[in-house]
């Protein structure tokens, strides 16, 4: 019972809820130490395609093909939440923005490499990822997750298929 108030049902990874808790310890644990920590907003390029011209079937599919894919490319150490829709977030524990960018970029090309076959169907994917790190761009979540989003739309302006890192302007 405890797995399916934390876990979405869809994708099994935590739902948005409980990754929120996750990432507010997360964040504790890395100011007492004082570790960096990266935020990567992940979001599925196209998906409303997917789903008007495949249907929601095929949607839930990519869904749960992409996070399998994405786990398969994290530390044990780092976790992954549901966000919302499309949305997925991932908290990279004691990552510095150099190294959220790089796994970012390998989660990315993973992506972009990959051939999802789904339902009969042979279908590319592609992600844009928006990163944030504590302490650099933010001391609190939120502010956090607001700086990956702002990095998020920036890759979709930028053409979609991207990674992009959420740079202050002091």
């Amino acid at each position: 019972v405890q797995e399916l108030t934390v876990t979405d049902s869809l994708t099994q990874i935590f739902n948005r809820r409980y990754f929120l808790e996750r990432f507010n310890e997360e964040l504790e644990r890395s100011k007492k130490f004082k570790y960096s920590l990266s935020f990567l907003m992940v979001d599925i390029d196209h998906f409303k395609g997917f789903n008007d011209n495949y249907g929601h079937l095929v949607g839930d599919a990519i869904l749960r093909e992409i996070t399998k894919t994405i786990k398969e490319n994290m530390r044990q150490i780092d976790f992954m939440g549901r966000y919302g829709g499309e949305e997925l977030s991932i908290v990279l524990t004691e990552t510095n923005k150099d190294g959220a960018r790089f796994l970012a970029e390998r989660i990315r090309q993973t992506m972009e490499s990959r051939q999802f076959r789904v339902y009969d169907e042979d279908l590319k994917v592609t992600i844009s990822i928006g990163v944030s790190t504590f302490p650099d761009d933010a001391g609190e979540a939120a502010l956090l997750i607001d700086r990956a989003d702002k990095a998020l739309y920036q890759a979709k302006q930028a053409g979609r298929n991207k990674v992009c890192v959420y740079e202050s302007h002091n």
